[in-house]
């Protein structure tokens, strides 16, 4: 016989967490924006990448489950979060990153 439970990896674990962790990010940037008053000079990579260390903390406190996963999953669910946000167009962080976003958003 076949055992019929499948132990889910730690990506499976990740993306059920994935909508909820946007939406922290999302929130939390907005905050930030909210506290943090930048001068026009600061480019919104920078401010994105000074969000992105805290926050990459603030995830995995939150759902322990994103405690193993790579930098790179954390930072693409901290973008989505900052697009959602709606502070920024999709665009202007995409150029900001030199990177697309994921188009099922």
């Amino acid at each position: 016989m076949i055992w019929p439970f499948k132990k889910k990896s730690n990506a499976d674990a990740a993306i059920a967490v994935s909508d909820d962790a946007i939406q922290l990010s999302c929130d939390r940037w907005l905050a930030y924006n909210e506290q943090f008053k930048f001068k026009d000079s600061v480019a919104l990579q920078e401010k994105i990448m000074m969000f992105s260390v805290p926050m990459s903390e603030g995830l995995k406190n939150t759902f322990p489950v994103l405690r193993n996963s790579p930098d790179a999953a954390l930072f693409l669910f901290i973008a989505m979060g900052v697009e959602k946000s709606g502070t920024h167009t999709t665009q202007q962080i995409e150029e900001a990153l030199g990177a697309p976003l994921p188009i099922n958003r």
